[in-house]
């Protein structure tokens, strides 16, 4: 018999940034997700693959969108410059396009 092969390390998410950033608990998040706390805690330390309806589930809880969840840290500051342009109208969006 074949061994069996070794799983592959989890690429980083930002599933407990997006829920602190949100000022959520583990116990608050879990119950709006409808999901163990202690389920939460080890997808969100990478011990437990996350799936796309909890992806869906935690955007919806954290008010962003599911691709955030795994690629994008609230914190860091470019993101709400990011925000903040996407939010204008076509217009202004043009303008600033035209001044950078």
């Amino acid at each position: 018999m074949p061994p069996v092969p070794k799983q592959r390390p989890r690429h980083k998410t930002f599933l407990r940034e997006w829920r602190e950033f949100r000022e959520l608990s583990q116990e608050k998040a879990a119950s709006r997700l409808e999901i163990d706390r202690s389920t939460l805690s080890k997808i969100e330390r990478g011990l437990v693959p996350y799936n796309q309806a909890l992806l869906e589930a935690a955007a919806d809880a954290y008010r962003c969108e599911p691709a955030d969840l795994i690629m994008r840290d609230p914190n860091n500051q470019m993101w709400s410059i990011f925000d903040t342009l996407r939010a204008l109208s076509e217009p202004q969006q043009e303008h600033i396009k035209a001044i950078i």
